[in-house]
């Protein structure tokens, strides 16, 4: 990450040196302060989850610092640059690099390389950015991907989507280290009629290589990939219970997400169904996973976006050997898990132990086992722009070790942004946490951006 990081403050400065190219360069950039105070020693949930670690559970400040550029190659490709890095109190590194990247774009492709943020702006009242498996809750990873800038259209009823990526796990003290990450994804995407239109997305991750305290280098050449990009049987290193399934540490989603446009708004219904094995493929762990529905009103006097989404990942087909104990983001090998730095990568209502030591015979992940009920909802008066999300979850733990009381919670947030004209935007911040076995947390935050 430091050869990229590198790399892209050299090629910046070549940008600015050369003169037919410094007359093409478009530069941007933005400096954010946050200021918080709260009634215990850590934040409020939501003023951290799902914000790529700008914030920490305990930080009571954040600045982040980013500069940006893009230069057109022709009228339909261009490369553009981001670096960022931000400081948080109270986290294990408190001065880290957020976004560091290049990225090559043109009328089909999407190519990026380097660490870059995964969160879709436009699904950020929903309780994992609409990405169960990806929800932005973690510092972004380094890595390569490949994805469609627009959507490949086959007909004018169908089109297709796709992205296929590689990361690496470079946080420290991992169980298994130097884990790489396979990602790949294909959406079908159906223009129904002029009002209707529908999407039916697999996604899916696999933890796989590396190097493991118990079992030593695990398999990371050619035929163990394509092992891992076709979710294969194969003898990785003769380990009980990974035989089974597959070689690696499997992730995976299914996606249905259908919109209606009428002349008053734009109503939306989708489903993310999470699979971790075969029996979650064959739905299995049916009904696991988000239901939601969120409504745009064509008119947005008062508010532009509400949506309530009913969360489940209880089931894990069933607490039974064999095809149950799905565990959602644990795993027998990569014991680590689905998180990076501590934090989990995707639906981030798992609750982790960030104190556990991981051994051969435990997990970070001690709560996957979650029933919730998610209410968000956004707008603009005049220029203030606000937005709200309530929250109620309970824990149950997990099947091998269920809580002897389930962790209850409800999480409430407000947001209130006022951009001027010159000075930048102004940022408020309020949130209430209620819980059954922990106290309650309060607090209120302010914060300052200001984009050049």
């Amino acid at each position: 990450m430091k050869t990229l990081t590198f790399l892209f403050l050299i090629l910046l400065s070549l940008f600015q040196t050369s003169f037919g190219w410094s007359q093409r360069i478009q530069w941007d950039g933005g400096v954010e302060a946050l200021g918080i105070v709260s009634s215990e020693g850590n934040t409020p949930y939501w003023f951290s989850t799902n914000s790529e670690t700008t914030l920490g559970n305990f930080s009571n400040a954040s600045f982040l610092g980013e500069v940006g550029a893009s230069y057109a190659l022709s009228e339909n490709a261009s490369i553009n640059g981001r670096l960022s890095f931000f400081y948080r109190d109270d986290v294990a590194n408190e001065f880290q690099r957020k976004e560091s990247y290049l990225r090559f774009t043109n009328t089909w492709l999407k190519a990026s390389a380097g660490a870059f943020s995964t969160i879709d702006p436009s699904e950020t009242l929903s309780v994992s950015n609409k990405n169960f498996l990806f929800s932005g809750n973690a510092r972004p990873m380094p890595g390569v991907l490949l994805e469609a800038n627009n959507p490949l259209k086959i007909s004018n009823t169908f089109a297709l989507d796709w992205g296929i990526g590689h990361y690496f796990m470079n946080d420290e003290n991992r169980f298994v280290s130097d884990v790489w990450v396979h990602y790949k994804r294909l959406a079908v995407l159906v223009q129904l009629s002029n009002n209707h239109r529908l999407k039916a997305q697999l996604q899916h991750y696999a933890q796989w290589g590396g190097t493991s305290p118990v079992y030593g280098n695990l398999n990371d050449d050619f035929t163990a990939f394509i092992d891992v990009f076709t979710a294969r049987e194969a003898s990785e290193i003769n380990v009980e219970g990974e035989i089974t399934n597959a070689v690696g540490n499997h992730l995976g989603s299914y996606l249905v997400d259908y919109y209606w446009t009428a002349s008053f708004g734009t109503l939306n219904i989708y489903h993310e169904h999470p699979f971790e094995d075969g029996s979650g493929t064959r739905l299995a762990n049916f009904p696991d996973g988000i239901w939601g529905v969120g409504f745009e009103p064509e008119s947005t006097n008062i508010f532009s976006k509400i949506l309530y989404e009913f969360i489940d990942t209880s089931d894990q087909s069933g607490n039974t050997s064999g095809a149950g104990f799905d565990g959602y983001f644990g795993n027998n090998i990569y014991r680590t898990g689905w998180t990076y730095e501590g934090n989990v990568i995707g639906f981030p209502l798992m609750v982790t132990n960030p104190n556990l030591i991981v051994t051969d015979i435990n997990s970070p992940i001690i709560g996957n086992r979650v029933q919730a009920h998610h209410f968000g909802v956004e707008g603009t008066v005049k220029k203030w722009q606000w937005q709200v999300k309530s929250t109620y979850t309970k824990n149950l733990g997990t099947y091998r070790n269920p809580f002897p009381t389930p962790l209850k919670a409800w999480y409430n947030y407000l947001t209130i942004v006022y951009p001027t004209q010159n000075f930048g935007s102004f940022r408020f911040l309020g949130g209430l946490d209620i819980n059954n076995l922990s106290k309650d947390v309060f607090g209120l935050g302010l914060g300052y951006h200001y984009s050049f």
